[in-house]
């Protein structure tokens, strides 16, 4: 198979990363002027023993991400109805998965697997009834999916959110949006989604990372709006 240039730097990143001996890692410093981190115990990664050696995989079997993912593509097709079939949602309440970053996604997955995540009834009934190996398969697939920019509407809306993004989100979803695989990308994600993402945080009904809650709470409706408009023109 011809992987397009992303699924090739995607399929290097997760071979590059998984030498590292503890997934359990330990949050980032504290940036001077930036919000909060949380504690360890909300913020470590811990990934699944299954998922750390389906991803070892990877680097010792030069087909184990070919077959994962033709696999993915065919799990996608129980998932298109809402995150579409190649990662990017029909429905603007559904988070695009295209571009996302693999092990935080394989790490949200399995909270949903394991009832820790709320807010999603569906998708945890879903999970629960997917193989590991359709789980695994499902997050290589879509997540070395391209990623769709959308241009700004309203180009002053956007440039005050970028304003808001810089003292309020940088510090842990980095300059570009992108996160890492502990923090999600943003970049490029559904406004919608993104808006009831962050009025639930706020609204402290969102508890997996007490940095959003700090980082959410002086938005006015005004601000959500420029953020939102802001992140999605993000790349």
């Amino acid at each position: 198979m011809k992987h397009s240039a992303l699924q090739r730097s995607a399929l290097a990143l997760l071979t590059a990363v998984i030498p590292c001996a503890l997934w359990a890692q330990a949050p980032a410093p504290a940036v001077p002027g930036g919000p909060p981190q949380a504690s360890a115990s909300s913020a470590a990664l811990v990934l699944p023993q299954w998922a750390q050696d389906k991803l070892a995989a990877l680097r010792t079997d030069p087909k184990a991400f070919d077959t994962a993912y033709k696999q993915g593509a065919k799990v996608a097709t129980f998932c298109e109805n809402c995150h579409g079939p190649s990662g990017h949602s029909i429905k603007p309440e559904v988070p695009n998965l295209a571009g996302q970053n693999t092990i935080y996604v394989l790490n949200q997955l399995n909270k949903f697997h394991e009832g820790k995540r709320g807010g999603a009834f569906f998708m945890e009934g879903l999970v629960k009834a997917m193989s590991k190996d359709e789980l695994f398969a499902v997050s290589i697939y879509y997540t070395t999916q391209q990623p769709k920019i959308t241009p700004p509407a309203d180009a002053a809306l956007a440039a005050k959110g970028q304003s808001i993004y810089a003292m309020n989100c940088k510090f842990c979803h980095g300059e570009s949006g992108h996160g890492n695989e502990m923090i999600a990308r943003i970049a490029g994600q559904q406004a919608l989604y993104m808006t009831n993402t962050i009025r639930r945080y706020r609204e402290n009904k969102l508890r997996s990372d007490s940095r959003m809650y700090t980082a959410t709470q002086a938005l006015s409706e005004g601000d959500i709006k420029a953020l939102v408009a802001y992140v999605g023109s993000m790349q």
